[in-house]
């Protein structure tokens, strides 16, 4: 098989997942959780991404700061232009009161990400805009409903399969351009052919979220195994669901059992683009092409 076209823009798992039942009606917010924003409520924000990129899901205007609003709070005043920005996610424009961390005071402007923000509920993600726990699912629940979560230092994966400390992954061969990995981003300075169709065994996991595009990421510590022994130190960068996931006739970069592979609903027309897309740009032939189009329109 071939190697397949990079995609960096990749259909939203996030989109696909929540409940999609946000309105905005007379002057208040309502959020895919329940949670409600209107006039004259006090928000409150949590920890930015980091130094550079500051919130992910919260748009600053008029020259604020992000650190302004980091484990901060404000007011809100008035609320509009509800709709859904270019990425496809829900978004609303705030413009609230704020007492500044020297005590001044000021009107701050954002647009708000609101299901992002609020972390879409996930267990194990550190939310933007901080909601009471009501308004989040429970491990179990996130499970159910064939959602990502981290709970006690394990990764449950949107099929179920578990990322946990100690576990061998067995990754399998690169599927992007250039000998890389589409899903998998190697901080290590090693090469992603180090990786190709080895084992890597798990110390750490840490960073879970979601991407503004809605894909599901984790970064992982651990070691290279090489020869059956552990020999070298790496650090990953994965969006876990689009690793495991495939179609038929398309491999895996992060190999799990079978009984762990299809189990997701997926739409036909988009998987059928996916194929399109890797003929045209040669990535497979024709004759792979019809065959694994056969099989689809057979499932």
């Amino acid at each position: 098989m071939k190697q397949f076209v990079f995609f960096i823009l990749l259909c939203p798992l996030l989109l696909a997942a929540q409940d999609k039942n946000h309105r905005f009606e007379n002057d208040t917010l309502y959020t895919s959780c329940g949670f409600k924003i209107y006039k004259g409520q006090t928000l409150h924000f949590g920890k930015t991404a980091n130094d550079f990129i500051g919130f992910r899901y919260i748009s600053l205007k008029n020259d604020v700061r992000a650190g302004s609003l980091e484990n901060n709070a404000a007011v809100v005043k008035d609320l509009s232009k509800y709709g859904l920005s270019p990425t496809g996610s829900a978004s609303i424009n705030v413009t609230a009161a704020i007492v500044y961390k020297d005590g001044s005071k000021g009107i701050v402007n954002f647009n708000l990400a609101f299901d992002l923000a609020i972390g879409n509920r996930l267990p194990g993600i550190s939310s933007e805009l901080i909601v009471p726990e009501e308004y989040r699912i429970s491990k179990e629940q996130a499970i159910a409903m064939n959602r990502p979560a981290f709970a006690d230092d394990t990764l449950y994966t949107s099929c179920g399969f578990k990322i946990y400390k100690g576990q061998v992954l067995q990754f399998g061969k690169t599927t992007g351009n250039r000998g890389r990995f589409r899903y998998v981003n190697i901080i290590t300075d090693i090469t992603h052919h180090s990786l190709e169709n080895r084992q890597l065994r798990v110390k750490e996991l840490k960073g879970f979220g979601i991407s503004i595009l809605g894909n599901a990421y984790i970064t992982i510590i651990g070691t290279l195994i090489i020869n059956n022994a552990d020999r070298m130190d790496i650090e990953i960068h994965m969006a876990f669901d689009h690793a495991i996931e495939n179609i038929a006739g398309v491999p895996s970069e992060l190999v799990v059992p079978d009984e762990y592979r299809n189990r997701l609903k997926k739409d036909l027309q988009t998987e059928i683009k996916r194929l399109e897309e890797f003929y045209l740009n040669n990535k497979i032939t024709k004759e792979e092409f019809e065959a694994i189009r056969k099989k689809l329109l057979a499932q």
